[in-house]
């Protein structure tokens, strides 16, 4: 059975629509793909978020392995920034809005244009770099590293990889509910090792491979790598963003944030939580390769897939908050349905 999405991404800006043009065949045929993978999950109503880490994972490999032009990204970050959304509108409308919400004072509504305009900025200097070759990436790669926020490779990793510490380990490293079984180690990450992540789960090729190359051009230029991280006078230091990114998700998704899922929601998103942060990982050791050894090729992977991913935190967060929106169905050659029938 052939399936089609039916329904629509968020409302986009024209000028992010212009860098992140939707892709309705794409989306299509990913979803497809997706769907032997879908039939293995403990809950449809974990669909979304299923989707949108399985893409991630899908899209960085090749882009990782240089095989992505630049113009064919924008469609690859719409992909990206619908599917968080998806996943944004599957868990409130499942389980509520997230007390963080409130508790940062989050008070955002439709048409969301603070928040795509931000996209936009970040997304322009992307493919204006990338446009003009390796050495321009190279060049504005050390300003992107210290971006204190999911768009900076370096928070990105530790945020992400850092809230699935504080949903599933025992205090002090976490806040595991009560309720929840014991998972140690199902990530591991921690403020003392920067740079450093591990899965209880299989390591994509890809991700092993700039894991290798991290690890050569650290040994065999330790003080290149030490420059990376200090910066130049003034700018932060990375180990500082890096701690400061992976205890965030104390004030996020601890406590009670997650006290009404259901376990097989909660182990989906672990798993697929868990699976996003790959390419992120690849991203990030490919800047630091890429400064270490002036290698404009890796430069250019690294800001490529980091490209891809500028959708996702603000994807979730705009359908988090659009409250009037629906998830989409999924049509087949038996007709429609939504995930959670």
């Amino acid at each position: 059975m052939t399936l089609h999405v039916d329904g629509d991404g968020p409302a986009l800006l024209a000028e992010l629509a212009a860098v992140m043009p939707a892709a309705p065949a794409l989306m299509d045929r990913l979803v497809n793909e997706f769907a032997p993978t879908a039939a293995t999950m403990a809950t449809p109503q974990a669909y979304w978020v299923g989707l949108n880490g399985w893409l991630t994972d899908r899209l960085s490999g090749p882009i990782m392995q240089g095989t992505v032009a630049v113009d064919d990204v924008g469609e690859q970050a719409w992909a990206i920034l619908a599917s968080s959304y998806w996943g944004g509108l599957e868990l409130r409308e499942h389980w509520g809005m997230p007390p963080v919400i409130e508790r940062l004072g989050i008070a955002l509504s439709p048409p969301f244009a603070e928040v795509e305009q931000g996209i936009v900025t970040q997304m322009a200097q992307r493919l204006e770099a990338l446009r003009a070759g390796g050495e321009r990436c190279l060049e504005i790669l050390p300003s992107i590293l210290r971006e204190d926020a999911p768009s900076g490779p370096v928070h990105g990793i530790a945020y992400n990889a850092g809230v699935q510490v504080v949903k599933t380990e025992d205090p002090p490293i976490g806040q595991r509910r009560p309720h929840r079984t014991p998972r140690p180690a199902a990530v591991r990450i921690n403020a003392r090792h920067f740079m450093r992540v591990d899965y209880d789960l299989p390591t994509p090729d890809y991700l092993k491979v700039w894991r290798s190359a991290f690890e050569r051009a650290v040994t065999a230029n330790p003080d290149a790598y030490e420059k990376v991280i200090v910066g130049a006078g003034g700018q932060a230091d990375l180990r500082d963003i890096w701690a400061h990114a992976v205890a965030f998700g104390n004030t996020t998704w601890g406590g009670e944030a997650q006290d009404g899922w259901t376990d097989a929601y909660f182990t989906e998103t672990i798993r697929w939580s868990s699976i996003l942060t790959f390419g992120l990982e690849a991203a990030g050791l490919a800047a630091f390769v890429a400064l270490i050894n002036q290698d404009p090729a890796a430069a250019t992977a690294a800001v490529l897939c980091n490209a891809l991913y500028l959708g996702a935190t603000p994807g979730w967060l705009i359908g988090l908050l659009d409250t009037g929106a629906t998830l989409p169905r999924l049509v087949g050659e038996q007709g429609a349905r939504t995930r959670d029938e």
